[in-house]
C-alpha cells in the first residue's frame, strides 16, 4: 500500500498537470455589464461581427403584377452583419449588381447619395468606389445611431467578393480618417464614437464583446505606435517590427479584415517591435497567397487568424494599439 507521503506527493503532480492545462486552454472570460458601450460580437474562426438593423440597402423584392409574380430591385430597410475591419475605413453595404444599375435604382427611388468615385476609396479585395448616404434609426446591436453614413457598394460581378457576400451582408471600417482627408464625413468610426472622449475600442474576440471609451488591458504583449497618421491620410494601422531572424526592418498591418497573416515566407514568424513600439508579434503560419490576389505585392500582414483567440486595444487618441494574441510567444 502506498504511504501518506507519496499519495501526497502524487496529488500535487496531479494539481500541477491541471495547471498546466489550464493555461494551455485559457480563456479569460469576463461578465461584462450590460451597458451602451458594450457590443456583441459574433466571432468564428473566419471573421467577427457585429449586428446593424434597419440598414436600407438595394434588394430583391417580391410582388405581383397583373396576375404573376415578379421580383424587383429596390431600396428596401433590413437586418445584416457586418464584418469588422481594421484595413478599412467605411460601412459599406454589398449589393450584387452592376455599379450604374445602383446609381439607376437610387435615382429612380429619389434616393440621395454622394458617388465616391472621384476620392479613388476602394477596397484592395474588390468591389467598387461606394455610394454614400446618411441613414437614420440604425441599431448597431440594437444601440440607435442617427444621420450614419452608409456606403452602398456594387460588386459588379468580381467573383472574390461575391463569395465573401454570401458570409456578410458588408463591412465595418475601425481605421481612422485624418481630420483634412475628403472622406472624413464618411468615416463610421466617428459616428461610433462621437459621444466618447476617449476615442477607444477594445475587440476582446474571447469574450465576444467590442468595448469603447475604456482603458487597455494590462496583460498585453506587445504595444505598438499607428504609423501614417497625418490628418491629410487614411490611416493604416501598421507598426513597426523587425524579424527576430535576420533584424529586418518591416511595417506590419494589424488587419482584421484579412483572414490569413501574410509575410514574405512562410511558417512561422517572430516579430520584434521598434521605433517606439514594443513586445512580440507572432504569426503561427503566414502564407504567401497568389500576388494577383494583392495587386502583385508582397502583403506584410498580420492577420484575423492570429487574433481572433485574444484582444486588440486600439486608442484613436494616442494613436497606439495593444495586442494580446492569446498565444504561445
Amino acid at each position: 500500500m502506498m504511504n501518506s507521503k507519496t499519495i501526497i506527493i502524487m496529488i500535487l503532480i496531479i494539481i500541477f498537470f491541471i495547471i498546466i492545462l489550464n493555461k494551455l486552454n485559457y480563456k479569460k472570460d469576463i461578465i461584462y455589464p450590460e451597458n451602451n458601450n458594450i457590443f456583441d460580437l459574433h466571432v468564428y474562426d473566419w471573421g467577427a461581427q457585429v449586428a446593424i438593423k434597419n440598414i436600407t440597402s438595394i434588394l430583391n423584392h417580391g410582388d405581383v403584377y397583373n396576375s404573376k409574380f415578379k421580383w424587383s430591385k429596390k431600396p428596401i430597410k433590413y437586418s445584416g452583419f457586418y464584418h469588422l475591419d481594421t484595413g478599412s475605413h467605411l460601412l459599406v453595404d454589398m449589393i450584387m449588381m452592376n455599379r450604374n444599375k445602383v446609381i439607376n435604382n437610387l435615382k429612380r427611388y429619389n434616393i440621395k447619395y454622394d458617388d465616391l468615385q472621384k476620392s479613388g476609396y476602394i477596397y484592395l479585395q474588390g468591389g467598387t468606389p461606394p455610394l454614400n448616404n446618411f441613414q437614420n434609426n440604425l441599431l448597431i446591436d440594437n444601440k440607435k445611431y442617427d444621420n450614419v453614413p452608409v456606403g452602398l457598394m456594387a460588386l459588379d460581378g468580381q467573383h472574390m467578393m461575391e463569395k465573401e457576400r454570401e458570409s456578410v451582408n458588408g463591412v465595418f471600417g475601425l481605421s481612422y480618417i485624418g481630420n483634412n482627408h475628403n472622406l472624413k464625413k464618411y468615416s463610421i468610426l466617428d459616428k461610433l464614437l462621437e459621444n466618447h472622449s476617449n476615442k477607444t475600442v477594445l475587440l476582446d474576440f474571447t469574450n465576444s464583446k467590442m468595448i469603447l471609451g475604456g482603458s487597455p488591458p494590462t496583460d498585453f504583449h506587445f504595444k505598438g505606435n499607428i504609423l501614417k497618421t497625418n490628418d491629410n491620410n487614411l490611416h493604416r494601422m501598421e507598426v513597426s517590427v523587425i524579424d527576430s531572424d535576420n533584424n529586418k526592418e518591416y511595417d506590419i498591418l494589424i488587419d482584421t479584415g484579412t483572414l490569413y497573416s501574410q509575410f514574405e515566407y512562410s511558417g512561422e514568424v517572430i516579430l520584434k517591435g521598434i521605433n517606439n513600439s514594443s513586445g512580440i508579434i507572432k504569426l503561427q503560419n503566414s502564407r504567401l497567397l497568389p500576388l494577383e490576389l494583392s495587386n502583385n505585392i508582397r502583403q506584410i500582414i498580420l492577420g484575423y487568424n492570429d487574433l481572433y483567440k485574444g484582444w486588440l486595444y486600439i486608442d484613436y487618441n494616442n494613436n497606439i494599439v495593444y495586442l494580446n494574441q492569446n498565444i504561445n510567444l
